[in-house]
Parts: C-alpha cells; structure tokens; sequence
C-alpha cells in the first residue's frame, strides 16, 4: 500500500481523468464525513457512480472502499501539514541569486522530493518487483535523456549482482532490443513524464511477446502507466518544462538504489561474493 493517500489524493486533483478529480476533490474536502459514508453515499454526494470509486481504490493501490477509508482515517489523525505546502515545479533561474541562495533551494527542493518519494512508494510493490527480478532469464532496460542516465545506473548494479542485463543508450537498438523480449524477461521501461515515444513503443513491443513491464514513472495516469503490468512511482514534483531534469532524476535513482540494496540483503553471501570479486576485479585489488 502507497504509505500517504492524503498526498496522492492531492496529485489525483490534478487527474486528466473527470471523475478521478471529481472523487479526489470530494475527499479531500470532505475526509471527516467520508469516513462514516457508505459507497452509495459517496457515489451521490460526489455526483459520481460506485463503479468509479472502486476503479479510483485500485488507483491507489487499494483493495476496495473500506481500505481507502482505513487509509484516510490514518492520513486524517496523523496529519503532516508539510503535505499541504505548495512545492515548487521546477527550480528558479530568472532572478538574481546568490550561490547561498541556488544552494539552499536546491537542498530545500531535494529534501522535499525525497520526503515525498517516502509516500509514493508501495512496498507490496516492490516485492513483486524483487521477485520478478530474481526469477526471470533477463532484464531489459528503456529509458533515454536523464532517464537513461537511470537505467545506465540500474544496468550496472544489476550486472553487478549477476544478473543478465541489457541497457543501449541507442534507442532504435532498444526497441530491436525488446523485440526479442519474451514472457520469461522483465522490461524496465522508465520515462518520468510516461509519454516518451522512444520508451513507449519499446515498451509495447516487449509487451507484445508477454514480457513484464515495469516502470518507473510519475504518479500520474500516463501512457506508460498503462502498459506497464506494475509502477514504481516517483512524485510528480518537477515540471515536463524545465532546464534540466533534478529531482525527477534524484526520486528515480533512489527508487534504483532501494532495488539493488533489497536484491543484495535477499541473498546476501552471494551478492557478497560477487560485489567483492567485481570490486576486485576492476583495478580495485592491492598488491605488495
């Protein structure tokens, strides 16, 4: 289960979908009195249908409308005021700033990414992943610009673990690449905005073949999202307009970083034993 629902139900606002912002702004206006509503009083009072509901419970990670509630009751007693804090989208270039001032932005802007990264991150998801991982015959990674340099620093942990990895910057050779993918590998497809062309039709090639898609996105309903068999979600806190992806990048490697620390203390002597022979074996070793 995603550990803050108040925070996604604020992102969910948002929702290109009607009635997905329909139901988010209902609750998160009314959380107190949801909490002693049934389905069908819900559906009414926020002009919308059950059917809707129980697709907006599944959005969240949620096994129907009692989990959802569990879950708002626990947002609404505990609440983090910080949540409520608008965060910037993107950082800003257009004034006059001392190097004290760029730093402490940046500093103040990385801190919330990885305070909010905290409540998107669904563990039950993550242990599907891990097993995936641990019991395909390959892994196959997407991704290109700051996205790339992400899969790049996925494909090295998990060639160093021992695992049969695949990452091309070339994203022509990475869509001939998934064309190859069958249901026995698992796709990294990961994309921050989830729209990317390049990643969205290897993605759906590797797909075709019933190969496993995993991708590391925004929590938002994008076109990736919708290929993938599950997410790793990140926050959606950086403008798709910006100078240069940060804390997008930022959110995605400690997403990576949780991956590969998970894989080593899940079969610790052997993942032991091959980062020590790694280590050694490039220029690392010491002689006398």
């Amino acid at each position: 289960m995603i550990n803050n629902k108040t925070y996604l139900l604020e992102k969910l606002t948002q929702s290109k979908t009607p009635s997905e912002k329909k139901i988010a702004t209902y609750l998160l206006s009314n959380t107190k009195e949801v909490l002693n509503m049934t389905i069908l009083e819900l559906a009414k009072n926020a002009d919308t249908s059950t059917a809707a509901i129980i697709r907006f419970c599944k959005r969240l990670d949620l096994k129907g409308y009692p989990e959802l509630k569990i879950a708002l009751a626990k947002d609404f007693f505990s609440i983090d005021e910080s949540i409520n804090n608008q965060i910037p989208k993107t950082f800003d270039f257009s004034k006059k700033a001392s190097l004290t001032e760029i730093s402490d932005n940046i500093l103040n802007l990385t801190k919330n990414a990885i305070e909010n990264l905290s409540k998107t991150i669904n563990p039950e998801s993550l242990e599907k992943v891990i097993n995936k991982i641990k019991s395909c015959r390959s892994i196959q990674i997407l991704g290109t610009g700051a996205s790339g340099i992400v899969g790049k620093d996925l494909h090295q942990k998990f060639c160093r673990l021992g695992y049969v990895s695949l990452f091309n910057e070339d994203t022509e050779l990475q869509t001939i690449t998934a064309c190859s993918a069958t249901k026995e590998d698992v796709v990294f497809a990961i994309s921050y905005s989830g729209e990317h062309k390049s990643v969205i039709k290897s993605a759906n090639e590797a797909k075709k073949n019933g190969a496993y898609i995993i991708a590391i996105t925004r929590f938002k309903k994008t076109e990736i999202a919708k290929i993938a068999d599950i997410c790793l979600y990140v926050p959606d806190v950086e403008s798709l307009y910006r100078e240069g992806a940060s804390l997008s990048r930022i959110s995605q490697l400690l997403i990576v970083d949780i991956l590969y620390q998970t894989l080593i203390t899940s079969d610790y002597d052997q993942s032991h034993k091959l980062l020590h022979r790694t280590w050694e074996s490039i220029d690392h070793k010491f002689t006398h």
